[in-house]
């Protein structure tokens, strides 16, 4: 009878340990402006934070973070790739979302100025949640984070995570470099210096003027007569902001796109999954 009940536990506690690897975890989020704005609690404080795949971890205000153990340095790297200075980093013993608690993780301290929305005390960046498939659902406001893969489907690609979500697409059939990032202003931008790969249905019309930290630049509205090809997935001649400045060398996929689509990106096997 003993042995009998002894194997009932251990089947029930398999049972516990496994529901609680697959449990689905939902946080509800708003928007502030194009940014996706999430809770989190640090020390027990309930705080705002931008989640954002055009970060790489966690960015903090320096007014928060002076308030935990300095752990070392963190390099900046333009999204060129470039050394653009180092900035201090500390030991977060725990940070909580909705049904999730991760302790020990690091966070760069960052100016207030440069975290893009005043209701926000940082970022949440694509690591943080390394390990996990990620959904950012805009028709439901929640992001879904489960344990699982994606499995190989023509509409699913390969993605790189080393700094920001980027993927290779093709540009009316020329395979080109691509960032996917929920916080960009827009639909899908392109370099105004790719005139030998893109072509237009009319002439570009000036927009708008666009600052980042890396210089001005110029916003030019357009429509492209071709095609993008991320996966299976063909978007034809679709309406496109033409944006100016060295310093962009990438298709950007902004806001405007991720809230028109299902995205699921699976942090673990470096792929993404993109549904209309």
């Amino acid at each position: 009878m003993k042995k009998n009940l002894l194997l009932i536990t251990s089947f029930l506690v398999s049972m516990v340990v496994f529901a609680q690897k697959d449990k689905q975890i939902e946080i509800p989020f708003t928007m502030d402006r194009n940014l996706i704005i999430i809770k989190a609690e640090i020390g027990k404080v309930s705080h705002h934070f931008i989640f954002d795949t055009g970060t790489k971890n966690i960015m903090l205000s320096e007014n928060i973070a002076k308030q935990y153990k300095i752990s070392g340095t963190d390099s900046m790297i333009t999204p060129q790739g470039e050394f653009a200075g180092t900035l201090e980093k500390v030991l977060l013993p725990k940070i909580s979302f909705a049904g999730l608690t991760l302790k020990n993780k690091e966070a760069t301290k960052m100016p207030q100025q440069m975290i893009f929305s005043k209701q926000a005390v940082g970022i949440i960046g694509m690591q943080t949640f390394m390990g996990y498939m990620i959904t950012i659902d805009y028709k439901n406001s929640k992001i879904i984070l489960k344990k699982g893969s994606l499995s190989q489907q023509p509409n699913v690609i390969p993605i790189n995570l080393d700094h920001i979500l980027e993927a290779k697409v093709k540009l009316n059939g020329k395979e080109v470099l691509a960032h996917f990032d929920c916080g960009g202003a827009g639909y899908i931008s392109i370099p105004k210096g790719w005139d030998t790969i893109y072509k237009l249905k009319s002439e570009p019309v000036a927009f708008a003027k666009g600052r980042t930290p890396m210089g001005d630049f110029d916003i030019f509205n357009a429509e492209l007569d071709g095609d993008i090809e991320i996966g299976s997935y063909k978007i034809s001649n679709p309406k496109i902001s033409l944006v100016t400045g060295d310093f962009f060398f990438a298709i950007n996929f902004g806001y405007e796109f991720f809230k028109s689509h299902l995205i699921t990106i699976d942090t673990q096997n470096k792929l993404m999954q993109i549904i209309k």
